[in-house]
């Protein structure tokens, strides 16, 4: 048995982030993920650092939390963030009362904003639909919700945090009615192990209602479907929103050496039950084509969604729910937090952690804020232009990650899953999805004794069920032509058949 102080259930960004300020904070804890890092929301979204443009007409409050938390980012977490900058665009036919309701809403928050004639608009980015009326400059981002997940952790271990990935809670312990620990299975082994802590914190996101009734308890949520697409070679350098209500297919977002446009919202019941409907991928090329034509011409590689976990409220139209979070005092000894956005979670983490604080009667501030994410040195191969330095031994051609990296990775965290390689390195994250490195990351993972040619067979045919799912949705033209070679080359030439 495992005793501590705090257990957090869920690796997610909010909870990676719980983890680094309590260790910040001098307090002993456990994060327990039944994935990998990022695993849920956080890994399955636009990757988008808001400047608060998004919300500032229909959720001011969000806004102004996006805005600040943005500044804050892009101090303490320079090597994942990307400085794109962001447009607001205005098309023909679209709203200019919306137009004036924006600006004066950016000007009571703060938000800096700058009026660009469509002919500069066009410059800076050349793809632009040239019949664009006019654009507004804001300092959105683009930020690696993996990488940023990773730094959070690496603050963790270096203060004793104990950390177990690929651990599902099955029961919370509880005693004389109070939630005392938990039981954790490991997903490779079966094992059980038990933990036990003062406080629970549940950062589950779209699971959280799942979790809290482990312990007869209750988060009361709207869970709303967001779909995207991937696109095989950047279009834009900034970000780039239309300006209008949020609707569907209105951002583009530049991330490393691909753009992700999205997205849609439709509501769902079960977060493990999402499935990408055709017409979502049509309405996000459709509408994105708006803002960039070429976006219609351009190869999509893939199709992917998410979950929102919102706030519970009887809407119509999640959109239209408010972005802030919530902290639940289940007044058990557990703690839910939910709702919030990526760009926030470092002031979610700071909200639950001073709860946690105030429980415990201790007075320490929080420091997330002005102290650096730790690990940004170290990290892998990022921007892409430092990859190009060391051209040896590649196995991912598109994301340019060398045998070294992978190798590294699989020392580290003696991972059987390729998966997890990816989100610490972006192998199979480029135009191929995978598709002509994934089985070398396998060969090398047997080389080390990781996984035996039986598990790698079993885990590359998987791999490749779970790509078609993606890429189900985008193929035509080349795309089409370039999957019928990747069938040929695992069918043909490397023989792996569905198991029997």
């Amino acid at each position: 048995m495992i005793k501590t102080d705090v257990i957090i259930i869920g690796g997610g960004a909010t909870g990676c982030g719980i983890a680094r300020d309590l260790a910040l904070r001098g307090i002993p804890h456990c994060l327990i993920e039944k994935g990998d890092f990022a695993a849920g929301a956080t890994g399955a979204c636009h990757g988008l650092l808001h400047s608060g443009g998004r919300y500032v007409v229909s959720d001011p409050q969000s806004a102004r939390e996006c805005y600040d938390e943005n500044i804050i980012l892009r101090r303490i977490g320079e090597k994942c963030v990307e400085r794109t900058g962001g447009l607001f665009v205005r098309l023909p036919g679209d709203s200019k009362l919306y137009r004036e309701r924006f600006l004066k809403s950016c000007e009571q928050i703060g938000i800096p904003t700058q009026i660009l004639s469509a002919s500069r608009a066009l410059e800076m980015v050349p793809n632009l639909n040239p019949e664009i009326e006019e654009a507004i400059k804001v300092p959105d981002c683009s930020i690696d919700p993996f990488r940023l997940c990773m730094l959070n952790i690496v603050t963790s271990q270096k203060r004793d945090g104990i950390i177990f990935i690929r651990h599902k809670v099955t029961e919370i312990i509880k005693s004389h009615g109070r939630c005392v620990g938990v039981k954790a299975a490991d997903q490779v082994s079966g094992d059980i192990r038990e933990i036990h802590g003062n406080i629970i914190i549940n950062a589950t996101g779209a699971w959280s209602h799942l979790v809290a009734s482990l312990a007869g308890n209750e988060v009361p949520l709207t869970l709303s479907k967001g779909s995207l697409v991937i696109t095989n070679h950047r279009l834009t350098n900034m970000v780039v929103n239309r300006l209008r209500p949020s609707a569907d297919g209105d951002i583009i977002v530049p991330n490393e050496a691909v753009c992700l446009a999205g997205t849609t919202s439709l509501p769902i019941e079960d977060p493990d039950k999402t499935r990408i409907e055709s017409h979502e991928v049509d309405t996000i090329i459709s509408e994105a084509g708006r803002m960039i034509p070429h976006f219609n011409e351009t190869r999509i590689i893939r199709a992917f969604s998410g979950v929102r976990p919102l706030l519970k409220a009887s809407k119509a139209d999640s959109r239209e729910i408010p972005r802030g979070f919530q902290i639940i005092n289940h007044g058990d000894g557990m703690y839910s937090i939910v709702g919030g956005k990526l760009t926030t979670f470092r002031l979610m983490a700071e909200k639950m952690v001073d709860t946690v604080m105030e429980a415990f009667n201790l007075k320490k501030q929080c420091e997330t804020a002005h102290i650096p994410l730790e690990g940004q040195e170290e990290l892998s191969g990022y921007p892409l232009s430092k990859r190009i330095a060391d051209m040896k031994d590649i196995v991912c051609e598109c994301e340019l990650v060398s045998k070294k990296e992978v190798e590294r990775v699989i020392e580290q965290t003696g991972t059987r899953y390729v998966g997890d390689i990816s989100h610490r390195t972006r192998l199979g994250m480029g135009p191929c999805q995978g598709g002509f490195c994934t089985f070398r990351a396998l060969g090398i993972m047997h080389e080390k004794s990781i996984i035996s040619p039986e598990q790698s067979m079993d885990a590359l045919r998987d791999f490749l069920q779970r790509r078609f799912r993606g890429i189900r949705y985008c193929l035509w033209g080349d795309q089409l032509r370039e999957e019928q070679l990747v069938e040929y080359i695992y069918l043909g030439i490397l023989g792996v058949e569905k198991k029997q």
